[in-house]
């Protein structure tokens, strides 16, 4: 076991801001979530996945829907809330895990480990935020989706609303997405806080790299991540960070964001974001989180495919989410912003992840045909016009 101080916790936020390729939380929600954590305990108590009992109870806690939306939520009990009433059907919970790597939704798990006295322990659903529950390690493994329940914020005493029992983790997406965008609890914000995926610590540790049930020690990497953004040279330091834990990535450079174009998709926000590069025009497709990248290069146009990621910061140090992207953009005009492809952690990396991103993206782009290890076409004619 370790302790977390706040300059740990506000470190793993930077960190996880970038691993999470696009999304997983608005960084700029994660100080009144911090605080919070702080007004309860002195430290964030945090356990490796091996050091969790087979027969222990574990659930995981999240924020869920419209990043956009999310602005201005502090998440006050709401994750507590959906947390114990997942335990009040499954039964005892020892420890609450993170479903995804993001700003917001690293430190949401250490808002409940503290309300409930409770450790952490440092294992996700994906090693970088992803657009959907079915697109995490948990639904792969087979772990039950349900009992789930969402819980709103930002209304007196969190009320919550209920899955039905044995939804797929399909399933339990198109419920929740039902739940934000249509019942006035949820509307304010078309976001919440979401509890589901409760299981013992077997499980947890059943499998291994491509058929693990979760992904561990991203914790770590977010805190390394977090203080070489803070350096004086940050994006060599943060190669170097990705360089020492092994990560396979790419420097795509530097360049400058032309265009932000965004419309929702249910509660989701879809998107493209539009970089001018020394070798063309850089286009990343989101729909909460990146989904790849499309590099029009005039000699040697390629493109990315998710689950690997896209991750971005400033040249001076500031990770960036989807949302600070665009109120970047939109407050100041062009900037510069700096872009890294890493590849996904092999629990993701697979041709049904790879796969289910291509849909996405066809949800965005329908003359998309790409898909794992297949070269794909693209019109790039915005397809909301």
């Amino acid at each position: 076991m370790r302790e977390l101080d706040r300059d740990a916790v506000e470190n793993i936020a930077k960190g996880a801001c970038f691993l999470g390729s696009g999304g997983g939380g608005p960084l700029s929600i994660t100080p009144a979530i911090i605080d919070n954590i702080f007004k309860c305990a002195d430290k964030v108590e945090v356990v490796e996945m091996d050091e969790v009992a087979d027969s222990a109870g574990i659930a995981i806690a999240a924020g869920m829907g419209s990043p956009q939306g999310a602005t201005g939520m502090t998440f006050d009990t709401a994750a507590s809330v959906a947390f114990n009433a997942v335990a009040d059907q499954y039964g005892s919970l020892d420890y609450v895990a993170a479903v995804e790597v993001g700003a917001a939704n690293s430190v949401v798990p250490m808002l409940v480990a503290v309300q409930n006295n409770i450790p952490l322990v440092d294992a996700n659903g994906a090693g970088r935020a992803v657009p959907t529950l079915p697109s995490t390690t948990y639904a792969q493994s087979g772990v039950p989706a349900t009992p789930a329940v969402l819980s709103a914020v930002g209304v007196p005493g969190n009320p919550t609303v209920t899955c039905p029992s044995g939804y797929s983790a399909e399933e339990v997406e198109d419920w929740a997405q039902q739940v934000l965008t249509t019942n006035p609890n949820f509307t304010k914000y078309n976001s919440g806080a979401v509890a589901l995926w409760a299981f013992n610590g077997k499980k947890l540790n059943e499998g291994s790299g491509p058929t693990a049930t979760a992904v561990g020690g991203s914790l770590e990497l977010a805190e390394s991540i977090g203080g070489a953004l803070d350096s004086l040279t940050p994006v060599e330091s943060v190669t170097e960070v990705l360089k020492g834990a092994g990560h396979k990535y790419n420097f795509l450079g530097t360049g400058k964001v032309i265009a932000v174009k965004e419309e929702s998709v249910g509660a989701l926000d879809g998107g493209l974001v539009q970089v001018s590069m020394d070798s063309g025009i850089l286009e990343l497709p989101y729909l909460n989180e990146f989904l790849g990248a499309f590099s029009w290069n005039t000699t040697n146009p390629i493109y990315i495919l998710g689950p690997d990621m896209i991750c971005c910061m400033t040249p001076d140090g500031e990770p960036l989410s989807n949302p600070s992207i665009k109120s970047k953009f939109e407050e100041s005009g062009p900037f510069d912003m700096a872009i890294f492809a890493i590849q996904a952690s092999e629990a993701i990396r697979n041709k049904e992840m790879f796969d289910l991103f291509a849909s996405h993206i066809k949800t965005l782009f329908p003359a998309f045909s790409g898909g794992y290890q297949q070269p794909g076409t693209l019109t790039m004619q915005w397809a909301w016009t």
